[in-house]
């Protein structure tokens, strides 16, 4: 599935615009329906999905990342 404008992930983050793309992926602005908050998402390309050692440090990047406050 090619992420696209308006594609929600989980009934719950909805892709608004690209921000960049990369070797892993790309990375979305999208909104969290939940709580209405502007975030950040990165989609991996397919061939990534399958490693589970790439996985998991991808979630411990995700999981730092998310400590992360920026004063607006």
């Amino acid at each position: 599935m090619r992420p696209t404008t308006g594609l929600t992930f989980g009934g719950r983050y909805e892709l608004q615009s690209r921000i960049a793309i990369g070797g892993m992926g790309e990375v979305w602005q999208a909104t969290d329906l939940v709580i209405g908050r502007t975030i950040a998402i990165k989609i991996l390309k397919d061939e990534y999905l399958g490693d589970p050692g790439f996985l998991e440090r991808f979630r411990a990047e995700a999981r730092h990342a998310a400590l992360v406050n920026h004063e607006a």
